[in-house]
């Protein structure tokens, strides 16, 4: 079974085109009717918004960054659909002010679609864990 067989590819693919800074490539990842919502609640309702939104952050506060993280959690939904968590730390962002951002940590979800070509996010939606934050008893973060 190859790896583009397995909706976790999505987040892989996701993370290497974030690194690569590759655009094009990762827009090609979401189905055309992809809805994303990003960490401060903006929502991309296709991958032409995504691919927009996402170009214009490289070229400025994310030129410089760097994702990494793992699948924590792969659930199929119904045949050929999937949730996928994808917990990230990102460094090498810079703030609007174009001073050092800092680590982030959070929590990426993706809804991942089978095809013909393969897996497609179809949904996506982004948080961040916030330091600090206090979970409700009995929570695992």
């Amino acid at each position: 079974m190859s790896m583009t067989s397995k909706p976790e590819y999505v987040a892989t693919a996701f993370t290497n085109a974030w690194n690569r800074h590759d655009m094009d490539e990762f827009a090609s990842l979401f189905a055309s009717d992809a809805n994303f919502v990003n960490v401060v609640g903006v929502w991309w309702k296709n991958r032409s918004e995504i691919e927009a939104a996402h170009r214009a952050t490289h070229q400025t506060m994310f030129r410089d960054s760097r994702l990494e993280g793992d699948v924590s959690s792969v659930v199929e939904l119904a045949p050929g659909l999937a949730s996928v968590h994808y917990r990230w730390t990102l460094t090498g962002a810079s703030a609007p002010d174009g001073s050092p951002a800092g680590v982030r940590n959070g929590i990426l979800l993706l809804i991942a679609q089978e095809g013909q070509s393969g897996w497609h996010i179809k949904v996506a939606q982004n948080t961040d864990i916030v330091p600090g934050a206090i979970a409700p008893a009995g929570a695992k973060s």
